[in-house]
C-alpha cells in the first residue's frame, strides 16, 4: 500500500491557550527616511510661532517648542516596528550554573 497524500492532525484542547510572545514596538534609525525627515522638520521650523527668546521663559518655551518639532518629525518619518521579546527571541541562552562545575 502506497501513502501519497499528506496527514495533518489537529488536536483540540478545552481551555487551553496558546503561550504569547510579548510584543513591543520599536522605532530602527535605520528604517527612518531621512529625506522626508529633513523637509518636515525645514516645513515645521519655517511654520513656528514668533517667540520672544529675550526673557528665560521665552528661551524655555522656545526650546520646547524645537523638541517636539524634532521629535514629531522623526516619529512621522521613521514607522513603529514589532519587536517579538522573551527566550524565544534569543540567539543563545547562557545557561552556565556555579554549582554544577563542582
Amino acid at each position: 500500500m502506497k501513502f501519497t497524500g499528506v496527514l495533518c492532525v489537529n488536536f483540540l484542547l478545552p481551555n487551553y491557550q496558546l503561550p504569547t510572545v510579548p510584543v513591543h514596538l520599536i522605532r530602527n534609525p535605520r528604517g527612518t527616511n531621512w529625506v522626508s525627515f529633513r523637509e518636515d522638520l525645514r516645513d515645521r521650523l519655517e511654520r513656528g510661532p514668533e517667540m520672544n527668546m529675550k526673557s528665560e521663559a521665552g528661551l524655555g518655551l522656545a526650546i520646547h517648542w524645537v523638541q517636539q518639532v524634532l521629535i514629531s518629525a522623526y516619529e512621522d518619518n521613521c514607522p513603529l516596528r514589532p519587536v517579538k521579546t522573551g527566550t524565544q527571541s534569543l540567539k543563545w541562552r547562557w545557561n552556565w550554573n556555579p554549582s554544577e562545575e563542582e
